[in-house]
């Protein structure tokens, strides 16, 4: 919103109000038709300015970005700060970008760390795009790149792979060694097609790595961490069921059955779901026309 704005004769206040001071109306970032020239007035809306840079480094730290970013710009309009805040908003400005593209990275590496390589490159370009004179994002994106690159040519070779190794358990003698290298062949297909958020193929998978090596390990957790993502759908189904939002519900505990079909939770909180959706069907549409009223005797 423009500060000089005018609405039926009245100006807009936005952010930080209006400020009557010494008879003179004040709006960050719009002058009146006279030049400010009341240096007691500078004075005063210099120390507000330093209030809310305060509440700006206050906001950075809870890291709520899109607060600090509306102090930020409401002062960016007045032009009567000293020297000194003039530099502590341009320092303002930079650590919001800075802050900001920090945090995104984090989130990145959580999602490399699990396996989502799309959404950390997403995050990775947030950073970029926030704080264009830092190098790491630059480097984390093509290093991401490179990775999902590898992923996919891989994903189509362990598919591969396992297909020929499978074969060879059929047709061979039981052969445990061989046994555990089809299960290794399956804990990397599907550590690919969790990479590419595949996650019902990728929950197929491990469950045949581990059905082949119920001792590997890195099989568990990476079982483990896809069934996080079906208690999530479950989470989050049931909490609109509870707001009585039985549509994303009902979707919700569907995705989670799509993961993993045979979960018993989501199984039984869709039946409920879809019991609850029937009801309200029918009490909006009844499958009964209404009755004629009754002829006068």
């Amino acid at each position: 919103m423009d500060w000089c704005d005018l609405d039926k004769g009245k100006r807009l206040v936005s952010v930080f109000g209006m400020f009557l001071l010494g008879g003179s109306l004040f709006f960050p970032g719009c002058m009146m038709a006279q030049p400010e020239k009341n240096n007691a007035l500078v004075v005063q809306n210099n120390a507000r300015f330093l209030h809310a840079y305060k509440d700006a480094r206050v906001d950075l730290s809870q890291n709520q970005f899109s607060k600090a970013e509306a102090i930020d710009q409401a002062w960016k309009k007045y032009p009567y700060l000293t020297a000194t805040n003039q530099h502590l908003l341009l320092g303002l400005d930079h650590q919001i970008g800075r802050d900001e593209a920090i945090y995104r990275m984090g989130e990145a590496r959580q999602l490399e760390r699990v396996g989502h390589l799309n959404e950390a490159l997403s995050k990775v370009s947030q950073a970029a795009r926030l704080d264009p004179s830092w190098v790491i994002p630059k480097r984390a994106r093509r290093h991401l790149l490179i990775l999902i690159e590898v992923q996919n040519q891989m994903g189509r070779q362990w598919e591969s792979l396992s297909a020929r190794l499978l074969l060879l358990r059929k047709e061979g003698p039981a052969n445990p060694e061989l046994d555990r290298t089809l299960s290794w062949a399956y804990r990397h297909l599907a550590q690919t097609r969790l990479s590419s958020n595949h996650l019902p193929g990728a929950y197929r998978s491990v469950k045949r790595a581990l059905l082949l090596d119920p001792s590997d390990n890195d099989a568990i957790e990476l079982k483990k961490r896809i069934l996080e993502q079906v208690n999530t759908h479950i989470a989050h189904g049931e909490a609109y069921f509870r707001n009585n939002q039985i549509r994303k519900a009902v979707q919700s505990f569907r995705e989670a059955l799509l993961i993993r079909p045979s979960d018993p939770r989501a199984q039984k909180d869709l039946d409920m779901a879809l019991e609850a959706q029937a009801l309200g069907n029918n009490s909006r549409h009844p499958s009964s026309s209404p009755q004629s009223p009754a002829p006068r005797l």
